[in-house]
């Protein structure tokens, strides 16, 4: 698929400039680098368990898009190229409902970053036919349950698991 380069675009939050664009394949060894300054609770609640390392199979996953059907917008400090922050949309079960993952590096956190990524991937959805965001969080984590009621999603617990919290949002 061809890297869409028109997505990306330059930010800044606090003064710090960053770069905002669709991951790439040969992102993987950032990705893996950005995976482990991520605190133990960051993963977690992004992995809903304890994920020590990432797999060369799941980088190749999270790095390797075809960018008609999925997204992950990444966050790349300018001054040291590291990724801080990642919002990903797959849709792997139904081509109109889009599942949601986001994550951000614990010294970006509270300057906006989450919902400028998340905006980004809502954008993109709505422009590729996505008719449907959905996302499971951990009920514990307030700041995510926060942004995602400050984006419109609605929130109701699983059926299946008291712990985690269904968030949805209709685009359409």
């Amino acid at each position: 698929m061809r890297y869409p380069t028109e997505l990306q675009e330059h930010w800044a939050t606090d003064g710090e400039a960053l770069t905002i664009r669709p991951i790439r394949p040969d992102d993987a060894t950032a990705h893996d680098a950005f995976f482990h300054r991520l605190s133990p609770e960051d993963i977690r609640f992004r992995f809903f368990a304890a994920v020590r390392e990432l797999t060369p199979e799941q980088l190749a996953k999270f790095t390797r898009l075809n960018y008609d059907k999925d997204m992950a917008f990444i966050a790349v400090r300018d001054t040291t190229g590291e990724t801080v922050g990642v919002a990903r949309l797959a849709r792997e079960r139904h081509p109109d409902i889009g599942e949601f993952a986001v994550v951000v590096q614990s010294d970006v956190k509270g300057r906006g970053l989450g919902t400028h990524l998340m905006r980004r991937l809502l954008d993109w959805a709505r422009q590729h036919g996505v008719k449907e965001v959905v996302g499971e969080i951990l009920a514990e984590n307030e700041p995510m349950l926060d942004l995602a009621r400050h984006l419109g999603f609605s929130l109701h617990y699983s059926a299946d698991d008291s712990t985690v919290i269904e968030a949805r949002l209709r685009l359409v």
